[in-house]
């Protein structure tokens, strides 16, 4: 899926882009934009409104966070997620408000969340407390404001690529409620950007979302929230039946389908005791999966999801206890067919899927699961402080169980540094349903493990400047891989295994992150962070070692935000990484049918796996933002400049039909790219 997902990011930027807000909403009295926590980073979404290359998105502040590389494929798509110390995207658990959601970002990059809405979030890196399980590469925390009781909000927003609405109102005095909805409109225009006449878009890229939440302060003690969420991501391509993704496999002529949606309803009720604090939740959660890429695959999912979750934290002199329990039952309704020819682009190239034979099945799948944790923090002398916990995580899929003890120390050296170290176990079980289905799956995988060290150095300097340096080792296990001897690579070969996959693989990564950050003081706050890393993949099956797609050594991050005066507010983001790691086309053999005289199509010899590697890249984003009366309104007006001086880092090569030649696709955008927009409170 490459022409999609190089078109998909104009979405998220237009040359010029306005933005019209409504809101009674006061701004945050937010000091605070990166918190240093023991087990990762929290970070105020107040002041991340107005980082340059975000597109007023505060999750997009993840980039620009140490430890984080952007997971873009070789094939240029999907949009890239966040990759953490080594770990696969897919290896990380997003939570909202404790909750679970279908998926976090939109096909353009951004979050499914109102901005408005969101109070800040939290990267949690590596051996976290044990309240959190199912993740081996990070836990990202996000917390949605509560509805404001005192003053309603109508909000209402347009731009060139998304439109909406929020809408917030205090029912009585202890009773309030906020709904948004939000489109994209990129669908009335994209056909235009593009340059590729090898495809067409049959339905062109739309999503769009929604949020509500209504709270009740019961009483003194208690409060009950009810919260709906959803999104939807769809998008269609035809390809030119003369076009070169044809001619270079033609299972792909019937072309290229991607929906998804979810939809998510919870009731929630918080308790405050005298010494303790509980929050009980259940939350319903229904998802739909499509997926069609011509004749090689093709997923049609139903996803139903109860989730009970209690959480529960008691407080005494010397010591903060935290315990709860998670009980999730799930049911997948499903059509797969396509051809059997397994692979995982995380490890191979995949092979032709011309020869494979093809399959057709219907199911369900039923799989519940569990998690109970405790974890136990206090101080053992003034200087000496620690952290104790165990989670108990399991499934009757292959009916697993897993015990995972998670400790930290900490030890004040003086009264400006702290010395941090922590190891935790972790285990993700596999909710990429399709490697779980009965033909095209293998039902006797389990759960991918990892052991995580952590040993950080915490520093208070002055004038409200933190430093922090960690050194990081993770090893991963039970990595999921295609088996070579069920891929048919030739016109007579045949699979010599009725095994698809196995989950035998191995990885390790490690590294240094140096991160300083500046609070909001003397009208200005910023942080910079330098990290190096490493990460390898083992693949026992082909008897390969090799570096990771995840592994750019070398990331590092300046953020500089500047209040000029009472009017002008300027800011610049600059990102320097290694170059992403891709194989090249080493030469390639015709295939023709029986009493044919022409190539049906060729086959791609390539080199060993993850053997090259591109340029460093590099990239600058700024903004200015302007405070003014428009009509006797506070107005807020900016401009924004993408990759100031042009920079250009290849995404990939797109070869012709024999693979003789190719052409250079380069990451979005190429080029500076403006944009201006403008907020008004009424």
């Amino acid at each position: 899926m490459n022409k999609m997902t190089r078109l998909l990011p104009l979405t998220i930027c237009a040359l010029a882009v306005i933005n019209a807000q409504a809101s009674d909403e006061k701004e945050l009295e937010e000091i605070t934009v990166i918190a240093v926590k023991p087990d990762g980073l929290k970070i105020s979404s107040d002041k991340l409104l107005s980082l340059p290359g975000t597109g007023n998105d505060p999750l997009k502040g993840l980039e620009a966070l140490p430890g984080v590389v952007l997971a873009t494929p070789a094939t240029g798509g999907p949009v890239a997620q966040p990759a953490i110390r080594g770990s696969s995207s897919n290896d990380n658990l997003y939570l909202t408000d404790g909750l679970e959601m279908g998926y976090v970002f939109h096909n353009d990059g951004l979050s499914v969340y109102n901005p408005l809405l969101v109070e800040s979030f939290e990267l949690k890196t590596g051996a976290w407390s044990s309240q959190y399980a199912n993740a081996n590469g990070g836990v990202i925390l996000t917390n949605l404001r509560d509805p404001n009781g005192v003053e309603p909000a109508r909000v209402i927003d347009l731009s060139f690529f998304r439109s909406g609405f929020l809408y917030e109102q205090a029912l009585s005095s202890n009773a309030a409620f906020y709904v948004s909805f939000r489109e994209s409109l990129v669908h009335t225009y994209v056909d235009n950007f593009i340059e590729d006449e090898d495809f067409s878009f049959a339905v062109p890229p739309r999503n769009r979302d929604y949020q509500a939440k209504f709270i009740w302060d019961f009483d003194a003690n208690n409060i009950i929230r009810f919260s709906a969420s959803g999104a939807k991501d769809y998008i269609e391509i035809a390809f030119d039946q003369d076009g070169r993704d044809i001619a270079k496999n033609p299972d792909l002529a019937s072309g290229e389908r991607y929906q998804t949606y979810y939809h998510s309803q919870a009731v929630s009720l918080q308790h405050f005791g005298d010494v303790i604090e509980a929050n009980f939740s259940v939350n319903l959660l229904t998802q739909n999966q499509q997926e069609r890429e011509g004749e090689v695959f093709r997923w049609d999912a139903d996803i139903t999801k109860l989730i009970f979750k209690t959480e529960n934290q008691y407080v005494a002199e010397s010591f903060t206890l935290n315990f709860g329990a998670i009980y999730r039952d799930t049911s997948v309704d499903y059509l797969a067919s396509g051809r059997l020819m397994p692979c995982n682009t995380e490890f191979e190239m995949c092979p032709p899927s011309y020869f494979s034979p093809k399959f057709n099945e219907q199911g369900t799948l039923t799989i519940s699961d569990y998690h109970a944790y405790t974890h136990l923090t206090g101080q053992i002398t003034a200087k000496l402080d620690y952290q104790i916990g165990i989670a108990v995580v399991g499934t009757d899929n292959n009916s697993q169980s897993y015990v995972e003890p998670r400790l930290g120390i900490g030890f004040d050296l003086d009264d400006n540094h702290t010395l941090r170290l922590n190891y935790g176990i972790h285990h993700t079980f596999i909710d990429d349903y399709q490697f779980l289905t009965a033909q095209y799956g293998e039902p006797s995988l389990e759960a991918s493990n990892s052991s995580q060290w952590v040993l950080g150095l915490d520093s208070q300097l002055a004038d409200g400047i933190a430093l922090r340096t960690e050194l990081f080792y993770k090893e991963l296990k039970n990595l999921v891989v295609a088996n070579p001897q069920a891929q048919a690579r030739s016109e007579n070969d045949v699979a010599l295994s009725d095994l698809l996959f196995d989950d035998v693989a191995s990885g390790e990564a490690y590294g240094i992150e140096i991160l300083v950050n500046k609070q909001l003081s003397n009208d200005w706050f910023g942080w910079a962070s330098i990290a190096y890393s490493k990460t390898e993949r083992k693949n026992p099956l082909t008897a390969e070692a090799f570096n990771s797609e995840f592994d750019l050594p070398w990331v590092a991050n300046l953020v500089l935000d500047y209040k000029w005066n009472d009017h002008w507010q300027v800011g610049a983001k600059w990102r320097f990484q290694s170059g992403r790691r891709y194989t090249p086309v080493l030469s390639a053999q015709p295939y023709k049918e029986t009493g044919s005289q022409n190539a049906l199509f060729y086959i791609p010899k390539y080199s060993e796996f993850n053997s090259s590697q591109w340029s460093n890249y590099h990239r600058l984003d700024i903004r200015a933002d302007y405070k003014t009366q428009l009509y006797g309104f506070d107005a807020n007006l900016y401009f924004e400049v993408l990759n100031v001086y042009a920079s250009r880092a290849v995404q990939e090569l797109e070869y012709n039909q024999d693979y003789s030649e190719f052409e250079k696709d380069y990451q979005f955008p190429d080029m500076p790219l403006p944009s201006i927009g403008i907020t008004i409170n009424f």
